[in-house]
């Protein structure tokens, strides 16, 4: 059995960042929350190998990190570069379960991709 290798990259956090709220603390929480959901999420992409393993590709989400709660909301997936509709709804279920540990007084715009390919 081949393993599933996941790649997190952090990328381009919300358009206008100055005064936006994702200053360098924010942007790290972003970055730890997606990090706690990384066996998830490749949970998602191991069972879409098992059914084909040349299976790889980018995600490229978009959701809102809620005012007060931190609650990642309307997470959405504006470029799939996967294909596979399992793996993407599965990565946005587990994406809609984090929240920021440390809630902003406002909506956050947050971008995020992630890679996904086999291990050789």
């Amino acid at each position: 059995m081949r393993h599933a290798t996941l790649m997190i990259v952090i990328a381009a956090l919300a358009a206008a960042c100055g005064g936006s709220g994702m200053g360098k603390t924010v942007r790290a929480d972003v970055t730890a929350r997606m990090e706690s959901a990384r066996d998830p999420i490749a949970e998602c992409y191991k069972a879409a190998l098992e059914k084909n393993r040349k299976l790889k590709g980018s995600l490229l989400l978009r959701f809102k990190a809620a005012p007060s709660t931190g609650a990642f909301e309307n997470v959405e997936v504006v470029k799939d570069g996967v294909g596979d509709p399992a793996v993407t709804e599965c990565v946005v279920a587990e994406v809609k379960k984090l929240k920021l540990a440390e809630p902003q007084k406002t909506a956050l715009a947050i971008e995020y991709p992630i890679d996904f390919a086999p291990v050789k």
